[in-house]
């Protein structure tokens, strides 16, 4: 190699900037749970009462409803993450099913609820948009650290990731109302719980996606 060959190639080296390596996978998932976990108790200690706990136990509809928002977050969150690194696509892909059989089963439970209970079950006034709101807020951080994830990493279908990273930040707001609500009527579970990942991800999806995609370019 002749000498000018290798001043141009020292050039090059000290323009670059060092790499940043990403935290592994299960590394990253720890964190944004961690962090979840501890918004979570901040909550519920700041409550006098924890009414999910018991409703878990006596109501069909709020337990099914409850778990499918942990499939959510757990399978959104896992999806977002790996559609951050390339070579994770299986991982991603798993991710978003589990994501979409959770939200499906407990949005369809939740309609037969309302089909078999009518107004029966009336949900309380303003209770949909209070927990809505609320779960959106909590909803913050969770994206906040799920979005410098995907920010830091490369994502091959940026729209996709924002779209799975904003559904999981949702559903991890969404388990916090839903564990701190004591409304068990079945519209109030779709409209005040479940809808927050749906909405994020749907409003968030697009801005976030086209930063992402700006940064990869």
């Amino acid at each position: 190699m002749s000498g000018g060959t290798e001043r141009l190639i020292d050039g090059l080296l000290e323009d670059l900037e060092p790499v940043q390596p990403l935290p592994r996978l299960r590394s990253a998932f720890a964190i944004v749970l961690a962090i979840w976990t501890a918004v979570l108790g901040l909550v519920l200690w700041s409550q006098e009462s924890v009414p999910g706990a018991t409703l878990i136990l006596v109501d069909r509809v709020y337990l099914v409803s409850f778990v499918g928002l942990i499939a959510a977050s757990i399978g959104a969150t896992m999806s977002a993450l790996a559609a951050s690194r390339p070579g994770r696509e299986r991982e991603e892909t798993l991710g978003l099913l589990v994501t979409v059989a959770g939200l499906s089963v407990a949005a369809l439970v939740c309609l037969i609820g309302i089909l078999a209970l009518g107004a029966a079950a009336p949900s309380p006034p303003g209770a949909d948009r209070m927990c809505f709101e609320k779960g959106a807020f909590l909803s913050l951080l969770p994206a906040g650290v799920i979005l410098s994830f995907l920010v830091r990493g490369w994502s091959a279908h940026p729209i996709r990731a924002a779209l799975v990273g904003m559904l999981a930040a949702g559903a991890l707001g969404g388990v916090i109302v839903h564990l701190s609500c004591g409304v068990v009527a079945p519209s109030h579970l779709m409209m005040g719980h479940m809808s927050v990942p749906i909405a994020l991800a749907l409003v968030g999806a697009y801005p976030v996606g086209a930063l992402l995609k700006r940064l990869r370019g």
